[in-house]
């Protein structure tokens, strides 16, 4: 006879949310609820929050005002058996546009359901909810993935459970449902690259990412994580390579400063060493310095002891002059 009895409540249930799927996702509704738990989350790799409901309570969760790495919401319900028992009597309602924004004081809103179901007649449950249309979110026999992609007014979502069957008894109304709330973060990572030529303005340039074009936003863009190697092409100074590592939902930063695509030269020798560049004194041994195309002639001098080098100098190189001495002692 209970058998009987529950199987007229769950018809009853489906009645019901059939009713509810067909009319307040379409139109706005007005309700009350017993309480509103507010929870928030942000788009840090861990961030998390957990709360308790009761069978005719809400759940407000704030989202971050930046959520570029927000892909979407994993909900987790930890479903008590006595709800689970009388499986599809209560249901779970989204909302993405409540009003009025909700308090723990406000009882009483409005607002058109995004999605509603019952909660299944198993012991944990977890629904997935998208907010971003490039979201990589899929469903599978453990998780319940929203058809629609949600956008939060004020950034919040609206989570409301109800009861939508009769003849369920006390303990099962008096249930409390833990309900885990994390963000699902893309697999992906900020690149914020800064390049500055010589005069320290913006230099012009094109950005290659693993020998493709990059198309920056104010000096941004969205990678994939791992390991990128970054090409900076220009015809007024010399191109640089770079590699870089992205991270989940965080933001890299790289500077790279152009450099002239005049030919330049370093220097090193021995204190006391007479150097002389195309038959003039040179003073900045240790310091890289601009030098003309074409050649050069560089000679040292200690005491008696002379050498003399010539350079072919051309655009877009750096050549290093290293002059030493040296004894060898050998024993036989």
């Amino acid at each position: 006879m209970k058998k009987a009895n529950k199987n007229s409540c769950i018809r009853h249930a489906i009645l019901t949310l059939a009713f509810m799927a067909i009319s307040s996702t379409l139109n706005a509704e007005s309700f009350r609820v017993s309480k509103v738990h507010i929870a928030s989350v942000s788009q840090e790799t861990g961030s998390e929050a957990s709360v308790k409901l009761g069978i005719n309570d809400a759940l407000s969760i704030q989202l971050p005002e930046d959520k570029i790495f927000i892909e979407g919401l994993e909900l987790k319900f930890e479903i008590p058996e006595a709800v689970a028992y009388w499986m599809d009597s209560v249901a779970c309602s989204v909302y993405a546009n409540i009003k009025p924004k909700p308090t723990e004081s406000q009882i009483d809103y409005s607002g058109t359901r995004s999605y509603v179901s019952t909660l299944p007649g198993k012991l944990s449950w977890v629904l997935q909810v998208p907010l971003s249309k490039e979201n990589t979110i899929k469903s599978n026999n453990y998780t319940t993935k929203v058809d629609t992609v949600l956008t939060p007014e004020e950034n919040v979502l609206f989570v409301r459970l109800q009861p939508v069957m009769k003849g369920v008894p006390e303990e099962t109304l008096n249930s409390k449902i833990p309900i885990t709330v994390k963000p699902i973060l893309a697999n992906k990572g900020l690149l914020k690259l800064d390049i500055k030529s010589p005069e320290n303005e913006k230099a012009e340039c094109s950005v290659f990412i693993d020998d493709k074009i990059a198309n920056l936003k104010n000096g941004k863009i969205m990678l994939e994580t791992g390991i990128h190697n970054i090409s900076i092409i220009s015809e007024k100074y010399r191109n640089e390579l770079r590699t870089v590592r992205i991270d989940q939902a965080k933001q890299t930063e790289l500077s790279v400063e152009m450099k002239s695509i005049e030919p330049t030269l370093l220097v090193t020798a021995p204190d006391g060493t007479k150097i002389l560049l195309d038959g003039e004194e040179f003073n900045n041994p240790g310091t890289e310095v601009v030098i003309t195309e074409g050649e050069h002639k560089l000679s040292f001098s200690i005491g008696d002891y002379e050498l003399v080098r010539t350079i072919s100098a051309t655009k877009g190189k750096t050549y290093k002059a290293s002059f030493s001495l040296d004894l060898e002692v050998t024993e036989e």
